[in-house]
């Protein structure tokens, strides 16, 4: 059975591990919505003191359907968190109305200053999962963290090609990477974290790029 309490930040969201085992095995990240400290702070919507709100916008490339969400944050006295209020549409037509808080969290940088978290609010079998997460992923009613929904970069489900290209780097990963890249250089040199960065960018471009040839191929032997 699911439950989906409305959160305050002392609560969390109910997924039972049917749900995981039916629907979320095989979801892949790529394909979702996602909400990333990255583009908040891009945005300029983590400020001290501020409660401030923006409105995001999906596209569907399948349908063209688009879909949005409000988003505020607050980082004042009252609490360091995101709320999220959105309405979600069923097969059957039916209109559910979300509207829920994620906490955030700090950590100090080591080259100074600090950066935020997300602490993913889901609990799966019983269990709070409370991971630090620098993107939040939309996989079944409710936003949380890749480990939660199990998920998986598109490229994992390849075979054959892949080996070739290496172990997978998923884009998740790579947004992980590009969180943790507070300073691009320092003292006039590049910081080990962007160059791990781009290292590990690069080679996710030539998996891909690899992947994609090898599918092309496959498709080319067939017809």
């Amino acid at each position: 059975m699911l439950t989906y309490p409305k959160l305050t930040l002392s609560e969390s969201l109910i997924v039972s591990a049917d749900f995981f085992n039916i629907f979320m095995a095989k979801q892949e990240a790529d394909s979702l919505k996602k909400i990333s400290i990255y583009w908040l702070r891009q945005q300029k919507l983590l400020k001290k003191d501020c409660w401030l709100s923006r409105n995001i916008t999906w596209t569907s490339g399948f349908t063209s359907n688009k879909s949005s969400i409000t988003i505020y944050t607050s980082l004042t006295n009252e609490g360091n968190y995101i709320q999220l209020v959105y309405t979600q549409t069923d097969k059957e037509g039916n209109k559910r109305d979300f509207d829920y808080k994620v906490q955030l969290e700090s950590t100090p940088c080591h080259y100074g200053g600090y950066r935020y978290w997300f602490i993913c609010p889901l609990t799966v079998n019983g269990r709070y999962c409370g991971r630090r997460a620098a993107t939040l992923y939309k996989a079944g009613d409710y936003f949380g963290c890749r480990h939660c929904y199990n998920l998986t970069y598109n490229s994992r489900n390849l075979s054959g090609i892949s080996k070739v290209a290496g172990q997978v780097i998923s884009m998740p990963e790579l947004d992980e990477l590009k969180e943790n890249v507070k300073r691009k250089y320092y003292a006039g040199n590049m910081t080990r974290k962007y160059k791990r960065f781009l290292k590990k960018e690069e080679k996710s471009m030539f998996q891909l790029q690899t992947m994609a040839f090898g599918l092309y191929k496959g498709h080319g032997r067939r017809y």
